[in-house]
């Protein structure tokens, strides 16, 4: 697993997300545990009022993540958002489609399944920064 110094080097344009993922996760093996996926529940991640909090403060990086993400996927970042975790099993609703774009357009949303979704999504990409595949026994 990279160290905090490594994975700042590498990704210092998310140094703010880093930063607050690790400030309610902690650093240390619960990392490659989110790496796989978030859905268990962890500190800071569990109640939507959290995760909602988490998903519009940080909003803006987070966006340019799914961005970025979806980018290297080469897909749209509503696509992308759309093949998340719940959305596998249940299509995405048209509450969630009008949510999903208020949130990447700026808009003003309430606490629910996207913000929610966001939170995770932000979660496991910063674990995965730690998480070196090469050298690391996932």
């Amino acid at each position: 697993m990279k160290t905090k110094a490594q994975v700042l080097e590498e990704f210092e344009n998310y140094q703010i997300l880093i930063d607050a993922v690790i400030e309610r996760i902690g650093f240390n093996s619960i990392i490659k545990v989110i790496y796989s996926g978030i859905d268990a529940g962890y500190g800071g991640f569990i109640y939507y009022v959290d995760t909602h909090n988490f998903a519009m403060t940080y909003r803006d990086k987070i966006v340019e993540l799914l961005e970025e993400e979806a980018q290297h996927l080469v897909t749209t970042v509503e696509a992308m958002v759309r093949n998340f975790g719940i959305f596998r099993c249940s299509p995405m609703d048209e509450d969630d489609e009008k949510d999903l774009h208020e949130y990447l357009s700026g808009g003003t949303l309430e606490a629910g399944t996207i913000t929610n979704m966001m939170a995770w999504f932000c979660a496991e990409e910063v674990c995965r920064f730690f998480v070196d595949t090469e050298y690391d026994d996932l």
